[in-house]
């Protein structure tokens, strides 16, 4: 009980940072060109306290569950000369696209400082397997990687979570102060996954920590806490022998043994065929973080943030591998540590950020195509029409949050 207590306070924690946050960057542009703000509020329902300052009410109400910038004219019609309708166009776009980007600076801000924090891996070759396709190719142990197919490459992580269209791979390298070229064959396979993941250390066990949406493992019932005991009949005591034993085996139907609560069962089904780009290499240098390496890391994450909403619009992602409030919870309940949840919530300041930006009423990405759609017509869309829209928008996002809460709690429970 204490442990899910704990849990819905760091929830809560990042969701009213990340949305007042939001808030107030919509308030200071609002201010900035002079629009009426009513009222800005920290939380939501009924007030603990209130004050007025220069015609805008500030308050802090019991629900933390974010906050708003309720500015005059916005949602409605308005002739005062402060509102929302009577500024022009650039003012309204740049007021409309403050929130968003003020949850990417705090995503910005956070990611530096959590970087700070952790030691960064380079792309100096540390450790190499015996038969890898880099190995076989000429790359060595102290070879530095510093392009990939023509795209400079900084960190361990970028040689790791790559999109290449082809097998090979041309590889840029330093070796001895003198900068090679290789070309390694086979760099990109096809690999078995199911969306399992495990803890990040040396000796993980067989047990999962977490199970994605939308994979094989959560649609076969699999569960966080579950221990794979065997596939096939081999055991499996780790999680690399998990791991390895499903990579080796795209498209072939396996039979897991399960432990579950000291029961013991048995399931089948095939893993999906993943494309994944591997040089076998097992480890790089380990440096002291500086400035430098802070900003890749940080791009870093934020390049693979972005990229995950673009795979879901290129259809290489389903809605089924959207996680809802329900997902979040329990990844913070896994959550440990004052730097992961610092980390944590850079993610989804930056994720909501880019999710508000879409073109889709009610979000600030549709106000926004509405602003711009009034400049080029230059006529102002009717108030009911409006209203229609964002109400349809509004259904649909309800919808959206109902189907991936559904989807969180069966998978979870």
């Amino acid at each position: 009980m204490i442990a899910f207590l704990i849990t819905v306070i760091k929830l809560l924690i990042i969701l009213a940072c990340v949305a007042v946050i939001h808030e107030f960057g919509h308030f200071i542009f609002a201010k900035l060109f002079k629009m009426d703000v009513n009222e800005f509020s920290i939380g939501f329902g009924p007030k603990i306290v209130q004050k007025k300052y220069k015609g805008t009410m500030y308050s802090l109400r019991w629900i933390p569950l974010g906050g708003y910038c309720a500015i005059e004219g916005e949602d409605g019609e308005s002739e005062t000369e402060g509102s929302f309708a009577k500024k022009g166009t650039f003012a309204k776009l740049v007021v409309l696209i403050a929130g968003a980007t003020f949850n990417a600076i705090l995503a910005f801000v956070l990611f530096i400082s959590v970087a700070y924090t952790v030691p960064t891996y380079n792309t100096k070759i540390t450790g190499l397997s015996e038969n890898s396709v880099a190995a076989n190719a000429g790359l060595q142990v102290g070879d530095e990687i510093v392009s990939i197919n023509g795209k400079d490459v900084h960190l361990q992580s970028e040689l790791i979570n790559r999109d290449e269209d082809g097998n090979d791979a041309v590889i840029e390298y330093i070796r001895n102060g003198k900068t090679e070229t290789v070309t390694v064959k086979d760099a990109t396979q096809n690999i078995g996954y199911i969306g399992v993941s495990f803890l990040a250390t040396n000796d993980a066990s067989n047990t999962i920590e977490m199970v994605a949406s939308g994979g094989k493992a959560a649609d076969n019932g699999l569960k966080a806490g579950d221990q794979i005991l065997s596939i096939n009949r081999t055991a499996t005591n780790t999680a690399d022998e998990v791991v390895n034993y499903i990579r080796e085996n795209p498209d072939k139907q396996l039979d897991f043994e399960i432990k579950r609560d000291n029961e013991t069962f048995n399931v089948s089904f095939t893993p999906d065929s993943k494309r994944n780009f591997d040089l076998g290499i097992t480890s790089t240098e380990q440096i002291k973080t500086n400035f430098k390496y802070a900003m890749y890391t940080t791009f870093d994450n934020i390049k693979t943030i972005v990229g995950s909403y673009v795979d879901l619009f290129k259809g290489k992602v389903g809605l089924d591998h959207m996680s809802g409030i329900v997902g979040i919870g329990e990844v913070v309940s896994k959550t440990s540590g004052f730097i992961p949840f610092l980390n944590l919530m850079a993610i989804i300041s930056l994720a909501v950020g880019v999710a508000n930006i879409m073109p889709f009423p009610p979000l600030d990405g549709g106000k926004m195509v509405i602003v711009i759609g009034e400049a080029i017509t230059r006529k102002k869309m009717p108030i009911n029409v409006e209203a229609i829209l964002s109400y349809i928008g509004l259904g649909l996002l309800i919808l959206l949050t109902i189907f991936v809460t559904y989807n969180d709690i069966v998978r979870i429970f």
